[in-house]
């Protein structure tokens, strides 16, 4: 697309395509403002002198204080007539170079423009704000102030002292209602009451305020609460699928009385905030995260440190995005009163989600759904990340059949590459340094519910019957051949759910089941994941479904293995709701089948009790292999695979008949083979066929067993 096809989005204005003043414009007219607040508060001074408000003289004979009170009530004035002359010149003055600079900066943009813009400010309220704000860059102004005020313990700038600099010309009611709590000024944060009542609780601007006027470019926030981002690439630059577009596109013209509300939902890498951030560029504004998760007082159900969030972002012409909603707690309390705060929240709001998350805002909104990039896609965002900083992969379509990661995470991976490893000129070398860096972004996505198993056995080494090795030759072909089956084949619009690859791995125990898994990732070049049940489930409501969220995300994210082992502990059968212990265990299992409907990874279950696990997931599965107790043929193969070449051997070794007499399952045998070396070992003797007896004997007993005979179970 050209960019005459993306208008600058008018939901997130008010904007203007005008120049804008650079810093030294800016700084040239705070100098106007300087020039006019200093004469406002000199000509404040001078009519105190002239009426006697301000002054030391005192009248032989007169009471204490009479001049100051005859000015309170306005009966005397006169006293320096030539002063206040000379005030009125100076503002005069004042108000003249005001309108040279005015001048100067014709067709430009000027802060004080967009915050009138952006907050409906009236005349009266923008000088009252400029009044307010000369404290904080002048010293001098602020002394004038402290002066006119004349009280020790009044603030520096207050209600009383506005109508003094202010004068006659400006009605006291109107200032009075400028200043109301209901008033943009008061209401939108661009300045806070202090404490006291009117007219002597201060004011005083807020710090966003001071660097907005300054022409500051704030790119960051100055207390650090907030992560102010610029767009990395243009909407021009952003590969987006075609409903994409035709939907930002119809979002970017749309004009409504209503804030606007924009809401991007997908999986975790997709480009969601690398989206919002171009649009908000596109607007001449910056996108600024507010991860509600991380706000204090949410924790104790407070939504203060939210509100204050949203009005920062506003006062500094940030675009906020709201993150972390799904971490959430689960109180319907607390989301209510989330749901007031945004609802309330007069500015534009954009939010990240999950894929499935529902967004806590009233109807309105528009959402926006990122689809999953296909193979090819991806394929095609690799080349383009990859050339933009002038690599060459080996390998770029193994990248992306391997790695099922969105835009977002690709450019990512290819900026956070190393120096070294990008000029490498070897392009195998940059694969390995990609393959790596998407690791490390799995593994700390993964991390606190799964453990990565390093050492993978080879699928040549197992010992297997022929029916199984046909199963997994199987399972390997549809991972090699997924985007050519339904990409290229237009599978897709057939298999509308259920497209990831699931496998339910059942057998007694020491069948081989988690070693195959293994074996299947390391022929596919796949890192393996075991989930730790223990780390999963919580007896937090909620928190169950929101750990397996974050492991089915990953592993569709990178198209790792995950593993989950004893699986009937979790995938248990639906029970009869007899108790709320009873419903939320069933809530779920629901959970784990209307996953695995949408489950795009690789995901293996492992069991010894079949029984235990719900028909509706038996009827989700891609396979189901059983693993039989091997048979004598297949026992002897297996104690010859456990038992290297590099062992010594004492004589020559009857694995024939070990197989025949002892029912052995292959955990079992390579058990036996290990005991059996360190007895060997331990004894400084080679391998003996003694050895291995007495080694079945030790896991005999070990299993619970009183006889050297039958299956260990």
């Amino acid at each position: 697309m050209t960019s005459d096809a993306w208008p600058a989005p008018l939901p997130f204005l008010p904007r203007t395509d005008e120049a804008r003043c650079d810093r030294a414009d800016c700084l040239m007219l705070l100098e106007r403002e300087r020039l006019l607040a200093a004469a406002l508060a000199l000509r404040g001074v001078a009519r105190a002198w002239d009426s006697g408000l301000l002054g030391e003289q005192r009248v032989e004979g007169a009471p204490p204080y009479e001049r100051e009170v005859l000015a309170l009530i306005g009966a005397t004035q006169g006293l320096t007539p030539e002063r206040v002359t000379e005030a009125d010149g100076a503002v005069q003055e004042a108000m003249k170079a005001r309108r040279e600079i005015d001048e100067h900066t014709r067709g430009k943009v000027r802060p004080i423009d967009l915050l009138t813009s952006d907050f409906d400010l009236d005349g009266l309220a923008r000088m009252v704000l400029m009044l307010v704000a000369a404290p904080r860059f002048w010293g001098e102004v602020a002394q004038l102030y402290g002066i006119l005020a004349s009280g020790p313990h009044r603030p520096t700038v207050d209600e009383h002292l506005l109508r003094l600099l202010l004068g006659y010309r400006v009605n006291l009611h109107d200032l009075a209602t400028v200043l109301d709590p209901d008033q943009p000024l008061v209401r939108a944060g661009l300045i806070h009451v202090g404490d006291g009542e009117r007219p002597f609780a201060g004011y005083a601007v807020d710090p966003l305020v001071v660097h907005r006027l300054r022409g500051d470019a704030l790119d960051h926030d100055p207390e650090g609460v907030l992560d102010v981002l610029d767009a990395s690439r243009t909407l021009d630059e952003l590969r987006l699928a075609p409903m994409v577009v035709e939907a930002v596109r119809a979002w970017s013209t749309r004009t409504t009385a209503t804030p606007a509300r924009l809401v991007v939902r997908a999986r975790p890498g997709a480009g969601r905030r690398t989206l919002l951030a171009a649009l908000a560029r596109a607007a001449g504004r910056r996108l600024a995260m507010v991860k509600v998760d991380q706000l204090a007082d949410l924790e104790r159900g407070g939504t203060a440190a939210l509100s204050r969030a949203l009005i920062r972002c506003r006062l500094a012409g940030w675009v906020p995005c709201l993150d972390g909603f799904e971490l959430l707690p689960d109180d319907e309390r607390l989301r209510d009163r989330v749901r007031h705060v945004l609802d309330s929240f007069p500015g534009p709001l954009t939010m990240r989600l999950g894929r499935d998350a529902r967004p806590l805002l009233a109807p309105g909104y528009t959402q926006l759904d990122l689809p999953e990039l296909s193979e090819s896609e991806r394929l095609a965002v690799w080349s383009d990340a990859l050339g933009a900083r002038d690599l060459d992969a080996a390998a770029t379509a193994a990248l992306a059949a391997r790695w099922r990661i969105g835009a977002g995470t690709i450019h990512r991976v290819v900026t956070g590459l190393e120096a070294p490893a990008a000029s490498g000129g070897d392009g195998g070398g940059l694969n390995t340094a990609i393959d790596r860096a998407v690791s490390q972004h799995l593994e700390q996505r993964l991390g606190d519910v799964a453990e990565r198993i390093r050492t993978l056995p080879r699928l040549t080494d197992m010992v297997l019957p022929p029916d199984i090795e046909d199963s997994l030759t199987e399972f390997l072909s549809r991972m090699r051949l997924n985007r050519k089956v339904f990409e290229e084949w237009g599978m897709t619009r057939v298999a509308t759910s259920a497209r990831g690859l699931t496998a339910l791995f059942q057998g007694p125990p020491g069948t081989g089941k988690t070693m195959v898994a293994g074996a299947l990732a390391h022929e596919l070049g796949l890192d393996l994941y075991r989930v730790d049940l223990s780390r999963v489930m919580s007896k937090w409501i909620g928190e169950t479904e929101q750990n397996l969220a974050s492991v089915f995300a990953a592993a569709e994210e990178s198209q790792a293995i995950i593993l989950f082992d004893e699986a009937d502990s979790l995938f248990t059968k639906r029970t009869e709701v007899k108790s709320s212990t009873d419903r939320f265990a069933n809530l779920e299992v629901n959970y784990l089948l209307q996953r695995l409907d949408t489950f795009v990874g690789v995901a293996i279950l492992t069991t010894n009790l079949s029984t235990g696990i719900d028909a509706a997931f038996k009827r989700r599965l891609s396979f189901r292999i059983t693993f039989p107790v091997p048979d004598e043929e297949q026992r002897e193969r297996l104690w010859h695979a456990h038992l290297p070449p590099e062992i010594p051997r004492g004589e020559r070794l009857d694995l024939a008949e070990l197989a025949r007499k002892y029912e052995l399952a292959g955990g079992s045998i390579r058990n036996c083979a290990v005991r059996a070396a360190f007895l060997a070992a331990a004894e400084q003797q080679a391998l003996t066929q003694d050895h291995l007896r007495r080694a079945i004997r030790l896991e005999y007993r070990s299993a619970g067993k009183l006889t050297d005979s039958g299956t260990i179970e």
